[in-house]
């Protein structure tokens, strides 16, 4: 069972000044995705243009796409950049828009931006949205949720880890259910991708986004979408703009044509610099081995859990082990959650709340950890 430190704690600095759980919110940069990140704002607030031309304004992407790739075991034609999970997820909403007669299936436990966007086409297009309940630890029964998925549903859309209570659904189940029935597989990956394996294609998802921000440990303003071979035809993304021909530099308003693949819905400018730190951090996410990370991280969970229920602490864990995550949620009876968070931010332990007190290490975090957020609390409850 590992334990240790699973990466140097030089490689994420901000390690060594606090007890940092909060991976779900924003994960800590590592130093290789901060410094390119800073370096590529440096060199154009230096140098304008004159590094950053043309050439390099269309390849900005290339080594994003390639480490995103390898991550999620695709290829990188499959791989589209933007500035939020959001924006990519509502551009694939309106392209993928159902009929009036049709219907989405999700999650009632789902963050509010994994489903805001299919309420939005739902009322344009007078669809039905089915939500699966949550129970009171706010967990999904699959078999409910599975149910919900009938020869009129056009998409399942959902996130792959919820992100109050860590919960993990099966992909590939999910999946064939949806394709049984004609439907598509969207995912919202922003607290799975970075911290649970992932195989798009052994799975059968058909698009997939991820923020970068969070357990891919890179900076805010940069994301990710999966769009698998078949989808890249023929979808019409919501959102246009000059990088949506398939030719960028020829720039010419009487016409465009997408590029026969992912990039379709890369549409505009953005902050460059911070797709280029998520590179490098999708490179060492890779290199440090993702199924290394998830082993090392239930460990930590699977510990913390054990600590937390010995003091009274009602966790909100899936049973299964292939239900649970990095995320894990607890309560005391008798305790106001964001006073707790707020005295254990005092001694410098970071978690943050969500409905309960929310605590998520990740690969930067160690045993060391987890006995330290357990002497505050100790101290908090006595």
């Amino acid at each position: 069972m590992a334990f240790g430190r699973l990466v140097p704690a030089a490689d994420f600095p901000a390690s060594r000044k606090w007890t940092y759980l909060n991976a779900a919110s924003a994960a800590l940069m590592s130093a290789p995705a901060a410094e390119a990140t800073i370096a590529w704002q440096h060199d154009l607030a230096e140098n304008g243009t004159r590094n950053f031309d043309e050439v390099a304004e269309e390849t900005v992407f290339d080594d994003l796409r390639a480490a995103s790739a390898r991550l999620l075991g695709a290829r990188d034609e499959d791989i589209a950049v933007s500035s939020s999970a959001t924006d990519l997820l509502s551009s694939l909403a309106w392209a993928l828009l159902p009929g009036s007669d049709q219907v989405i299936v999700g999650t009632e436990a789902a963050f509010p931006s994994a489903v805001y966007p299919w309420q939005r086409v739902a009322r344009h297009a007078g669809c039905t949205v089915r939500l699966a309940r949550a129970d009171d630890q706010g967990l999904v029964d699959l078999e409910e949720l599975m149910g919900l998925i009938d020869d009129r549903t056009a998409i399942v859309a959902l996130s792959h880890v919820e992100y109050r209570t860590g919960q993990v659904y099966d992909l590939e189940a999910l999946a064939n259910r949806a394709h049984e029935h004609g439907a598509v597989l969207v995912v919202d990956s922003t607290q799975s991708v970075g911290q649970v394996p992932i195989d798009v294609q052994r799975a059968g998802v058909d698009a997939l986004v991820s923020a970068g921000y969070k357990w891919l440990c890179g900076p805010f303003g940069a994301a990710i979408m999966y769009l698998a071979p078949a989808l890249q035809r023929d979808l019409d993304p919501g959102t246009v703009g000059w990088r949506s021909h398939k030719e960028i530099w020829q720039l010419r308003a009487d016409r465009y044509e997408y590029p026969n693949n992912a990039r379709r819905f890369e549409a505009s400018t953005m902050a460059y610099g911070c797709a280029v730190g998520l590179a490098r951090a999708v490179e060492y996410l890779n290199e440090v081995g993702i199924d290394r990370i998830y082993a090392h991280n239930l460990a930590l969970v699977d510990r913390l859990a054990s600590e937390l229920r010995a003091r009274g602490g009602r966790v909100h864990l899936p049973e299964a082990e292939a239900g649970r995550s990095s995320i894990l949620s607890v309560s005391f009876p008798g305790h106001n959650p964001t006073e707790l968070a707020a005295r254990l931010s005092e001694a410098e332990v970071i978690v943050s709340v969500r409905d309960s007190l929310r605590v998520s290490p990740h690969l930067y975090n160690d045993k060391g950890d987890i006995d330290r957020i357990i002497q505050v609390l100790d101290q908090v409850l006595s």
